[in-house]
């Protein structure tokens, strides 16, 4: 039986994407949408994620530049991802006559429904120049089957 907040969750990412389509970019999340239904802060910044679906497993392509991938977490249920990352960064130099200090910091987070069912077992991630994606076998195969009209 899904829980009530799955079905928010849901409707809290189509409201997203439709606030992502009409605007051309992320705007402030209107419902809790953290692993416990907490409110994500601000500064959280949502990946832009592409979804492709096969005859044999959903891929997800996420744009997450800046990172290393020991910082990226992954959470995966048979209908549900989420992906969420930290980075800090801090550099110092001292020079003739001056000291350079800079630090950096930054999360991401997001968490969207999969077009059909996979299996979180045999999953699959890797991370190179800023990408991450993530294969993830669907449960069921179905055969397509060519009826004809009479």
């Amino acid at each position: 039986m899904a829980d009530i907040r799955d079905d928010f969750r849901r409707f809290e990412e189509m409201m997203n994407r439709m606030f992502e389509d009409f605007w051309g970019r992320p705007r402030r999340q209107l419902l809790p949408s953290g692993e416990r239904g907490e409110m994500l802060p601000a500064e959280y910044r949502q990946p832009f994620i592409d979804i492709v679906e096969t005859d044999k497993e959903v891929i997800a392509t996420a744009e997450m530049p800046g990172l290393e991938k020991e910082n990226i977490k992954i959470n995966l249920t048979e209908d549900r991802l989420e992906i969420s990352a930290e980075t800090k960064k801090e550099e110092e130099r001292k020079e003739k006559g001056y000291v350079y200090r800079e630090r950096r910091s930054g999360s991401y987070y997001r968490a969207i429904a999969l077009p059909s069912p996979v299996d979180p077992n045999n999953a699959q991630a890797s991370y190179r120049n800023g990408i991450l994606e993530i294969k993830m076998p669907k449960t069921e195969v179905k055969e397509k089957k060519e009826i004809k009209v009479e």
